[in-house]
């Protein structure tokens, strides 16, 4: 399988280092800054292209791994190199099937595809999106190879993206954002950043790792770690009296408006 990367920055050369190990994969790659994709290039095997269009004739799947705004440059070089028989998948946020189908004149079959920030480290979590009727079951097949690699692979139609970006595409610095405040809390309260930062990082990754393997539902989980009058319970009653939880909520929300917004740009 031949697959062509333009753009191989920090999501694009994540889904490269993932797909190193494969034998039967050949990974073409395209960047702005020539000395980071040669540096690429010697760490993964990875074939460095010229152009566009060069990049484009050698692929059957082409990943658009650029920012939204730098797609529109792409465009004039990339669709005269085009064809049916290639398949074009795009991890370019706000970009919808129907726009990836009109900006390649419906030359090839389109594929929207969405990983979040912890596939940098084989953990992610990527959604793909075949709502575009001409790609074939040999194409949907041939982009779940591209990214399982880097982590879990969900199907879901593009109605279903926003929700996905709110939650899992957001949702790393979110979690980010509750570790840091775990930790600041640990130094208010007499321990030292280093241990705090460790026992903290810890506790998210073991939680995690229980929600993950359990066969309980998280509620039965969060129940079996409250005590009557104990410490947890006056942690969480404290959360439910200020809404903690209808704020992430309300967060969520926002950060799906704002996909959807994107998408209307």
């Amino acid at each position: 399988m031949n697959i062509g990367f333009i753009g191989t920055g920090n999501m694009g050369g994540a889904i490269i280092r993932a797909l190193g190990g494969a034998g039967d994969v050949v990974v073409h790659g395209l960047n702005r800054t020539r000395s980071a994709l040669e540096g690429l290039a010697t760490e993964t095997g990875l074939v460095p292209c010229s152009d566009v269009r060069e990049l484009a004739e050698k692929s059957e799947y082409v990943v658009l791994a650029v920012k939204p705004q730098q797609a529109d440059a792409v465009w004039p070089e990339l669709v005269p190199a085009l064809t049916k028989d290639k398949c074009l998948v795009s991890i370019a946020a706000g970009l919808t099937v129907r726009t990836l189908r009109e900006r390649t004149e419906n030359v090839c079959p389109v594929v929207r595809a969405m990983p979040n920030m912890p596939a940098l480290i084989g953990e992610g979590v990527t959604a793909v999106c075949f709502d575009d009727p001409a790609v074939t079951p040999e194409q949907r097949e041939g982009v779940r190879e591209i990214f399982q690699p880097s982590g879990e692979v969900h199907v879901l139609p593009e109605r279903g993206f926003d929700a996905f970006t709110a939650v899992v595409g957001s949702g790393p610095a979110m979690v980010f954002h509750l570790i840091e405040t775990f930790i600041e809390s640990g130094v208010e309260l007499g321990l030292d950043r280093g241990t705090a930062s460790r026992m903290v990082k810890k506790l998210f990754s073991g939680a995690a790792r229980m929600a993950e393997t359990s066969d309980e539902h998280v509620s039965l989980l969060r129940e079996a770690s409250i005590a009557p009058a104990g410490t947890t319970i006056a942690a969480l009653a404290h959360f439910e009296r200020t809404a903690v939880r209808g704020s992430i909520m309300d967060a969520i929300r926002r950060a799906h408006d704002r996909s959807v917004a994107l998408g209307r740009e």
